[in-house]
């Protein structure tokens, strides 16, 4: 999965107030009347739960008899933080036409797909919502869902469903974390976002999936801030200076880079310097620590997204390896946040295409060039396309890093009225193989009719959502589309969490 300015960006919401404007008769707009609670809103039930949904929540039936909702028995429950195969009593917090969602507040019983997490946070931080579920049956439950949504969304079967690939391992796998700041003074906090509160942030301690020296790091970071009087941004006053603190980690170097988001600041005052001297403080601290960026970002949002970088101290970037391929990842740049997720994802996708030496690539949404360096050894030729131009320029220097000659980057915009790659470079109009790794909203109407029409021998499809990949295979593999769906293979790419990677094979029918 990506998250990038093409497309897939972070998950922060901006929060505002919107002001009543007179109509043009003078008077004021009268509100939406507000929705009228349900009966059962607020109640807890005894639930069994039976499944586990796309988004993660535990899915139950209603229970026969429920006062308020007679005629709802059998409707569907979803249930925050319940696992298959438990009884849980759940609170009722919101009642649809034909479904109804609930938090799990007590286990009656529980799952015997349920393990003991390996974090102490687990509960509280909402990164991990997965993590008291066995890897194994994380993993089945995706390939399910994925499977489900094929069926249900595109109306297209398989031909064949490849053996799941797990993760190469269910901690300290993440080499991309994002802290955020809230509060000020003694109460500055510096973690993650509570699960049960999106919009609170705890303290972190420790992070069981991310490499236990970042939690010194952050730690580190925090005091400093504290010491210093300096305050979190708050995105609803505009008030505040702390965002975000991003930390990198190369698996390749054990090494760490450190980015510090702030609101804008002058650059000769308190503030920017007391940064300076925290970023110095850290690099003299921690030996695998080899650079901190200051960087600012003006938006009222809640991305950790830098807009300007206004500091750098020591070395820019890391050096990643996906087995002899190197890849210079910087604080902006776009890599996917498990480096043996990433080589598994990889290697599943060059084993899918089976590629000669002759053949021809085409990588669409190619990011800064991971996947098509990595099939540039096995191709002939390799073009990447890619709106964003930062992550263009990232992708061509990771080619002339790796002396991969044979691998070209041009920006394209892949949506929309571009998105149809017509003006491609003589001799990758017709390629052997077309890679897709979109955004999450997947691809656009006209990227798939171009598809249809072109008709690669091998289409590989690299989806971060099951929804939007079984609405696009329908009009690949459905009636009317120019390819059967060959074969599917769920990656777990993002353990603990419900995401759900996969790689779809189409070849053209007939």
């Amino acid at each position: 999965m990506k998250n990038r300015a093409s497309g897939r960006g972070g998950r922060g919401h901006a929060s505002g107030r919107h002001s009543q404007k007179p109509s043009r008769g003078g008077q004021q707009r009268r509100s939406a009347p507000q929705r009228e609670a349900h009966p059962l809103e607020g109640k807890a039930l005894e639930l069994r739960i039976d499944s586990l949904a796309l988004g993660g929540a535990g899915v139950a039936r209603l229970p026969e008899g429920v006062a308020g909702l007679e005629q709802g028995a059998g409707m569907a429950v979803f249930v925050a933080g319940a696992l298959p195969g438990s009884v849980v009593r759940a609170r009722i917090s919101r009642v649809h036409r034909r479904h109804a969602e609930a938090v799990a507040v007590e286990v009656l019983e529980p799952s015997p797909e349920a393990v003991e997490p390996p974090c102490p946070h687990f509960g509280v931080c909402g990164g991990c919502p997965l993590m008291h579920l066995a890897s194994e049956r994380q993993l089945q439950w995706k390939e399910r869902q994925i499977l489900d949504a094929l069926s249900r969304i595109g109306r297209v079967t398989p031909g064949s469903v490849l053996p799941a690939v797990p993760a190469p391992s269910a901690t300290a796998f993440r080499n991309k974390m994002e802290f955020a700041f809230q509060g000020l003074g003694e109460g500055l906090r510096l973690g993650l976002y509570c699960a049960s509160d999106p919009g609170r942030v705890f303290d972190l301690a420790s992070c069981a999936i991310f490499p236990a020296e970042g939690a010194a790091l952050v730690d580190n970071v925090r005091a400093a801030c504290r010491t210093a009087g300096l305050a979190a941004y708050d995105r609803r006053t505009g008030l505040g200076l702390l965002r975000h603190l991003v930390l990198r980690h190369s698996v390749l170097e054990d090494r760490f880079l450190a980015q510090l988001i702030t609101a804008p600041l002058p650059a000769d005052s308190a503030p920017a310097q007391a940064i300076r001297g925290l970023g110095e403080e850290l690099l003299a601290r921690f030996p695998k620590l080899v650079g901190f960026v200051h960087a600012e970002r003006a938006r009222a949002d809640g991305l950790a997204q830098a807009e300007r970088t206004v500091l750098a101290l020591g070395g820019h970037a890391l050096v990643e390896g996906l087995e002899d391929v190197r890849y210079r990842v910087g604080a902006d740049a776009f890599f996917q946040t498990s480096t043996g997720g990433a080589l598994a994802l990889y290697s599943g996708l060059r084993e899918l295409l089976d590629l000669r030496p002759a053949d021809v690539v085409l990588d669409l949404f190619c990011g800064g060039g991971g996947i098509a360096l990595f099939l540039a050894r096995s191709a002939a030729r390799v073009l990447g396309l890619e709106a964003n131009p930062a992550a263009v320029a990232d992708a061509e220097a990771n080619a002339q890093l790796n002396g991969a000659g044979n691998c070209r980057f041009l920006r394209a915009d892949l949506t929309g009225e571009s998105a149809v790659p017509e003006r491609l470079p003589e001799g990758f109009a017709r390629a052997d193989a077309v890679v897709a790794d979109p955004p999450r909203e997947g691809l656009d109407a006209g990227l798939i009719q171009w598809l249809n029409r072109t008709r690669p021998a091998r289409l590989a499809y690299v989806s971060c959502n099951p929804a939007t990949l079984a609405r696009d295979a329908g009009l690949l593999a459905g009636a009317g589309g120019g390819f059967e769906l060959s074969a599917v293979r769920a990656v777990d790419l993002f353990p603990h969490t419900a995401h759900a990677e996969c790689l779809a094979l189409f070849t053209p029918r007939g």
